[in-house]
């Protein structure tokens, strides 16, 4: 008896199909250059919504994060465990944060040290710090991912950031509220986030696909805001159907991790993608739902045009890491300019993307809205 089997490339991984059914392989870098970048890789998705081969990235986060659900369950922390049962209140605190009146944004700082796509880029000496130059330059919110493995810190460093900022209790403005950004897919991981006191977590759309709905209720029965990660309109119609109160739209391709297309900030001019996506689908918002840029915004312009084309709120985590591990090396006679509270600052700036400089690099004291990205002055 012969035995046929045929080989096809599906997304970033192999689908066989044979005697013994179909199973689905993930591709090696070594595949990807056999098979070359023009090849078409068709999108298969489950019922869930989300895609049924993502063996690439996101299936192998969903599948460790299963196991990492496993462990918690079986070692629950007290303080967690309660909260799962009896829940808490929900005071709104990181939705109410980062709502702006119509044409001003606000900004969350993404505390991070690793990206999928780029591995490690920066080191965070003091966390801490960092959630004090948010706070001193007007950040709304922070978020700090809690994925080591992915993103460099965990939740240690969200406790580090959510403690300073408790510092700032009986103080105008108050404490920033403080989101965890993780792979969620269990609300045993939503208990353990509440344990930490965090405001708000982040839902990943693509990853819950329909799962999302439950997720938003018991992130608010357990005390917390929750924003929904969104990449295009299904997932998009899957989180205003949840009854998202916020939704964060990223340009982010959930296949490879990578940034669908950079924008061209120096001839200002915006891709395809971009158009369809960041742009696109922040018009198909409804009223009433606050929207997050997320992914990729590390240019002033850029923040600027989003606020221009109806965002209320922009997360940074790159170019604000990047800025605070300048600032805690420089002294105080080398102080760098485009550091994080500059950033911050400039990032909300009411600058026009018409006149303003077309890239961080301009704010070295020059162009308009330099005084605002300026966060010391050396004499």
């Amino acid at each position: 008896m012969v035995l046929a089997y045929a080989f096809v490339q599906v997304g970033q991984c192999f689908m066989s199909v044979g005697p013994a059914g179909m199973r689905f392989f993930p591709m090696s870098t070594s595949d990807a250059r056999l098979f070359g970048s023009s090849m078409t890789t068709p999108t298969l998705r489950g019922r869930s919504g989300a895609l049924s081969c993502r063996s690439s990235m996101l299936e192998q986060v969903r599948e460790r994060k299963m196991k990492e659900v496993e462990e918690l369950k079986a070692n629950m922390p007290e303080d967690a465990a309660k909260i799962l049962e009896k829940g808490a209140t929900n005071k709104n605190r990181y939705l109410k944060a980062v709502k702006k009146p119509k044409g001003t944004i606000s900004v969350v700082p993404q505390i991070k040290t690793k990206a999928p796509t780029l591995g490690s880029f920066a080191s965070l000496p003091a966390v801490d710090v960092l959630s004090a130059h948010c706070y001193e330059a007007g950040a709304a919110a922070i978020a700090v991912c809690t994925d080591k493995e992915f993103y460099g810190t965990d939740w240690e460093s969200l406790k580090k950031a959510a403690g300073q900022q408790a510092r700032y209790k009986g103080k105008f403005p108050g404490p920033l509220p403080v989101m965890a950004y993780d792979f969620f897919i269990d609300e045993a991981q939503l208990a353990l986030a509440a344990s930490y006191g965090c405001d708000a977590v982040c839902l990943n759309a693509a990853l819950l696909g329909t799962s999302t709905k439950d997720m938003v209720a018991s992130a608010d029965r357990m005390g917390m805001d929750a924003l929904v990660e969104v990449h295009n309109k299904a997932e998009l119609d899957i989180a205003i159907e949840a009854g998202a109160k916020m939704v964060g739209i990223s340009n982010r391709d959930m296949d490879t991790f990578q940034l669908k297309h950079p924008v061209d900030y120096q001839l200002r001019t915006w891709s395809v993608p971009v158009e369809e996506t960041v742009f696109g689908l922040v018009k198909e918002v409804p009223e009433g739902v606050h929207v997050t840029a997320m992914g990729g915004c590390n240019e002033t312009l850029v923040a600027w045009t989003l606020r221009d084309e109806g965002y209320s709120s922009i997360m940074v985590g790159e170019a604000i890491i990047r800025g605070s591990e300048m600032r805690m090396a420089s002294s105080a006679y080398s102080a760098a300019y485009n550091e994080a509270k500059g950033l911050i600052m400039a990032f909300k700036a009411k600058g026009s993307k018409k006149y303003g400089p077309s890239a961080t690099g301009s704010f070295f004291g020059k162009g308009e809205g330099a005084k605002e990205s300026l966060g010391m002055m050396s004499i």
